[in-house]
């Protein structure tokens, strides 16, 4: 599912690389080294895309492997692609909070800079940068479940938040640091899985040059690629803790074990 994304995500990379450093190249040989921007902006929207639908996706497995059922790609396909909009919406939604908080806590202290107001835009900003991480860790732990009640309880996206909300109220810091850990874990993770292709990166722009289309180009391919890798560890892997989360908390406020262990019963895995 990642190479279906960042195949034609590298390959339009390449092509805006190719078109930036052209009409950069006007503004002198400096300039071109800011090329790679527009790639950068497409490889991180097409990311994620992919990791939208994959987190659906590989909740539905989790969903199903707490019943023993390990269902293959066809039938997880199936039980989950008529929730791909409303996870779209929901990572919509999303974006455009974070757009909306980075906007009223950060952009006044900035356009207070830029107008060469800098005490005050620097006050400013101390204040709206820590009221941003809280807002941000706050939301992003209430809405956490949001994924997993629309996939396998079937909401929109709407009545997923709200369930989300529902489901993580008395267990906040419980979740906010399962998920933290968690996301640490794949970060460091992903990190010693891309640090190859980052130190390929620095040999390419050393051989090219920063200001080079060719070297762009090579760092784009190969930041594609990196991401690919690094993805394919780490998307599944916080999945499945968003998925087990979600499950955890349904069995502690609403005998989810109880249900699952009438429905094992009724509809029993293969054995092994």
């Amino acid at each position: 599912v990642l190479a279906v994304f960042l195949v034609p995500s590298a390959a339009l990379g390449i092509g805006a690389t190719h078109l930036a450093a052209r009409v950069l190249s006007r503004f002198g040989p400096g300039a071109a080294a800011a090329a790679g921007y527009p790639s950068s902006l497409i490889q991180a929207l097409f990311t994620g895309l992919a990791t939208a639908l994959l987190s659906g996706v590989l909740i539905h497995v989790v969903g199903q492997a707490v019943l023993g059922h390990k269902p293959d790609i066809g039938a997880t396909w199936r039980s989950t692609r008529g929730r791909v909009p409303s996870l779209l919406a929901l990572m919509l939604l999303s974006g455009l909070f974070t757009l909306l908080a980075l906007t009223l806590l950060i952009g006044p202290g900035v356009l207070l800079i830029i107008n060469n107001n800098l005490g005050a835009g620097l006050v400013l900003l101390l204040v709206g940068l820590p009221c941003l991480v809280v807002v941000s860790l706050f939301v992003s732990t209430k809405i956490s479940l949001a994924a997993p009640a629309i996939v396998l309880e079937g909401h929109g996206v709407f009545a997923g938040l709200r369930r989300s909300f529902t489901l993580t109220k008395g267990a906040f810091w419980r979740i906010l640091g399962i998920t933290l850990l968690a996301g640490l874990l794949a970060g460091i993770t992903g990190y010693l899985l891309e640090m190859p292709f980052l130190l390929i990166d620095f040999a390419i722009m050393a051989l090219a040059g920063p200001d080079t289309e060719s070297g762009q180009m090579g760092v784009t391919l190969l930041s594609h690629l990196s991401a690919l890798l690094a993805g394919s560890i780490t998307t599944p892997f916080m999945a499945a803790v968003t998925g087990l989360l979600y499950i955890d908390r349904r069995m502690r406020l609403e005998a989810l074990d109880v249900v699952l262990l009438r429905e094992a019963q009724t509809n029993p895995a293969p054995r092994v």
